[in-house]
């Protein structure tokens, strides 16, 4: 599948449309879910323009496969999933039940863990 300029969170990264963003880094954009499935739920999305977790992981350079998982780790400790725990899912195709094909990372945890 060929990657699209027109989803939404390519429109997010380029600051084309609003989004609660958390962080922000040379690889990556953290952003609040606007259907969140679990009291903390967090995207990260590569800003290079990656269909899936395959694309990226295929395509995208060291660096910027590096930035992104150091990018995922920071969201964690900023939203204090690293004490109680937390799920990562990453959707892919159409089967995987991906809504937004730009490749992303859901961050899915509850503070109130201990």
């Amino acid at each position: 599948m060929k990657y699209d300029k027109g989803n939404v969170f390519y429109k997010i990264i380029n600051k084309e449309i609003s989004s609660d963003i958390l962080l922000e880094g040379e690889h990556f954009v953290a952003f609040r879910d606007v259907r969140p499935k679990a009291p903390v739920h967090i995207l990260v999305v590569p800003r290079g323009g990656y269909v899936d977790w395959r694309d990226f992981s295929t395509h995208a350079s060291a660096e910027e496969i590096a930035g992104f998982c150091r990018g995922i780790a920071e969201v964690i400790d900023f939203a204090g999933l690293n004490k109680g725990g937390y799920r990562l899912i990453s959707n892919s195709g159409e089967f995987g039940q991906q809504e937004v094909f730009h490749m992303h990372v859901h961050i899915l945890g509850d503070v109130t863990v201990k």
